[in-house]
C-alpha cells in the first residue's frame, strides 16, 4: 500500500533545458492538468549565479504549456528569512493570493532550505494548503530539508517554534544548481549525509570516505552519488534527529549567523562524542565519523564558534527545547557505525562532558 505521505523523488539534469520534458511532466501530474498553473518562489542567489536562468525558464513553460501565474517570487536566502516576523512568508502568501493561485494549482519552490521553509510555510496557509513541488538548490537541501514532513519559521529565538505539516506533491533534484552555493555551504552541506549515514548504513560511511575529495573540489558525479544514495537511504529507513538538539540550539543561539551545516556538523561532532562516552560508540567509530566531517571542511564551524561551544549551560537548554518540540528528551544516537539506539533520558552529566571535550 502506498504511504499517504509518499510523493516522486525525480533527479533531473538541466532541470529548466527545454528539450528535458521531465520538470513539466512533474508538475503536470503534482497538478493533474495538462496545463498546470504554477506560482515560482526562487532564491535570489539561484537567479542571481545561473547564467540565464530567467531566460530558460520563460523558454521552458513556453515550451511545455505551463502557465507562470504572476511574477516570480524572489527571497534571499539564509536562516534569518523564517526570523524576519513573518514578512518573507506573507509576501509568498499574497504573492499566491494576488496570482489566483488554487488548491489544484502548483507553488514550485526553488532554493535552500530556508526558502523551502517560507515557502511550504505560507504554501500551508493559502486556502487551506496549496500543491508544492520542492527543488532543491543545496546539498543539505538535496538529502534532508526537501524531504521534511513540515515547514516552519522561527520566533523569540526559538528554531522552528512555528511548524505545520507540510509534505511535498514531489521533490526535483538537479546537482547542478548545488554549484551556486558559496564553498562553505557546499562543504558543511555533507554534513547532512553523513549525519543519516552514521546512523543507518555503514557501507555508505565507507563510500563518502573515499569520495570525499572528489565530492569538496565539487566533482558533480560524485555529489550525484552521494545524494542519490542519501535520498534512497532515506526512503527506505526514514530520517533521523541524530545532533539536531544542539544543531538547532547553536543556530539560535548565533543569531541565525551560524549556518545550518555547520551547526549541523557540530552536533553530530558532540553527540558522537556522547556516545563513545556512553559505550554506544569505539573511540575508533566516534573519531572515524568526526574525521570524515573534517574531511569535508564541515567541522570549519567549529573554529568560527568557539564563543559557543563554549557556552556549556545555554547549549544543554536545547535539550529543553527539544522537549518541548517532540514531546520527550529521547535523543537518537548511533551504536556502532550505521546503527542507531535511542536514549529516552540523556544522562545530562555525561553531555557536559562531552562538550567540554569538543570545547
Amino acid at each position: 500500500m502506498k504511504r499517504k505521505d509518499a510523493y516522486p523523488v525525480v533527479f533531473a539534469e538541466n532541470a529548466f533545458d527545454a528539450a528535458n520534458p521531465m520538470l513539466a511532466d512533474v508538475l503536470r501530474s503534482a497538478a493533474n492538468a495538462e496545463r498546470p498553473k504554477v506560482l515560482l518562489v526562487a532564491d535570489k542567489n539561484v537567479v542571481q549565479y545561473t547564467d540565464g536562468l530567467g531566460t530558460m525558464i520563460g523558454r521552458y513553460v513556453k515550451t511545455h504549456g505551463i502557465d507562470l501565474a504572476g511574477s516570480p517570487v524572489v527571497l534571499s536566502g539564509g536562516e534569518k528569512l523564517k526570523s524576519d516576523d513573518m514578512q518573507s512568508a506573507m509576501s509568498v502568501v499574497e504573492a499566491a493570493v494576488s496570482a489566483k493561485i488554487g488548491v489544484n494549482d502548483i507553488m514550485l519552490v526553488l532554493g535552500g532550505g530556508s526558502i523551502l521553509d517560507v515557502a511550504g510555510w505560507a504554501a500551508a496557509q493559502v486556502r487551506g494548503g496549496l500543491r508544492l513541488v520542492r527543488m532543491p538548490t543545496t546539498v543539505a537541501a538535496m538529502a534532508d530539508a526537501a524531504h521534511a514532513d513540515y515547514a516552519a519559521l522561527d520566533v523569540g529565538g526559538v528554531k522552528d517554534a512555528l511548524r505545520v505539516p507540510s509534505v511535498p506533491a514531489a521533490v526535483v533534484v538537479d546537482i547542478g544548481f548545488a554549484e551556486t552555493t558559496l564553498d562553505g555551504v557546499w562543504r558543511a552541506g555533507f554534513s547532512e549525509i553523513v549525519r543519516l549515514a552514521a546512523v543507518s548504513d555503514a557501507a555508505l560511511l565507507k563510500r563518502l570516505s573515499l569520495l570525499a575529495a572528489q565530492m569538496t573540489n565539487r566533482d558533480r558525479a560524485s555529489v550525484d552519488e552521494a545524494v542519490r544514495a542519501a535520498v534512497a537511504l532515506r526512503q527506505r529507513k526514514g530520517a533521523t534527529t541524530f545532533g539536531l538538539w544542539s544543531a538547532l540550539r547553536l543556530e539560535s543561539m548565533s543569531g541565525y549567523k551560524l549556518p545550518h551545516g555547520y551547526a549541523v556538523a557540530i552536533g553530530v561532532a558532540i553527540d558522537a562524542t556522547y556516545a563513545q562516552l556512553r559505550g554506544h560508540l569505539t573511540e575508533a567509530e566516534r573519531d572515524q565519523i568526526c574525521g570524515l566531517l573534517d574531511s569535508f571542511g564541515a567541522t570549519e564551524g567549529v573554529v568560527h564558534s568557539r564563543h559557543l561551544v563554549g557556552q556549556t549551560e545555554s547549549i544543554m537548554r536545547g535539550l529543553d527545547a527539544w522537549r518541548l518540540g517532540s514531546g520527550s528528551e529521547a535523543i537518537e544516537l548511533p551504536a556502532g557505525l550505521g546503527k542507531k539506539t535511542i536514549e529516552e533520558i540523556p544522562d545530562r552529566d555525561t553531555m557536559k562532558q562531552a562538550l567540554n571535550m569538543l570545547k
